[in-house]
């Protein structure tokens, strides 16, 4: 059986876009909010603890919401058929992808380069629209194919 054919994806930039910052920060209010309505927060003095997240969480969404994403001239994502190799800046190697997100129109990799480092990637489906779906297909082939062991089969 034959795998999914060759993919290569640019990669603009990396980094956390604003609106998910933004996104999580209102999830998180909204949780605080809702242990206080429900009793889990039940006095004043329980605020104490509640209040450092809630500022750090919007100073964060504010901080990820401001600044730009840096791009990454000449960083590419490819998988011959077989491999991926993760290529910046004309240094090529082998790595591992792990799709630790999948949101279908952002998702969330994991890349592992042969050394041990770890880079973390996000994708918007926007930024690669002729290849977002070749790329799913390659992350879920390549997530089963690792999954597979050969099974015995005993003769008798």
């Amino acid at each position: 059986m034959g795998g999914p054919p060759a993919v290569t994806v640019a990669i603009p930039g990396v980094g956390l876009d604003g609106h998910i910052a933004a996104g999580l920060t209102l999830l998180l209010v909204l949780t605080l909010v809702g242990l206080f309505a429900f009793g889990a927060v039940q006095i004043p003095a329980d605020l104490i603890y509640l209040a450092p997240m809630l500022l750090f969480s919007l100073e964060l969404a504010g901080f990820c919401m401001t600044r730009s994403r840096p791009a990454v001239y000449g960083s590419v994502l490819r998988w011959d058929g077989q491999n991926w190799f993760w290529s910046r800046q004309n240094d090529d190697g082998v790595c591992a992808v792990h799709c630790v997100m999948d949101l279908q129109v952002w998702m969330l990799l994991r890349l592992r380069t042969s050394e041990g480092a770890c880079e973390w990637i996000w994708l918007q489906r926007k930024d690669h629209v002729k290849s977002w779906y070749p790329l799913r297909r390659v992350l879920i082939f390549d997530a089963m194919s690792v999954d597979d062991r050969p099974v015995a089969v005993q003769r008798e």
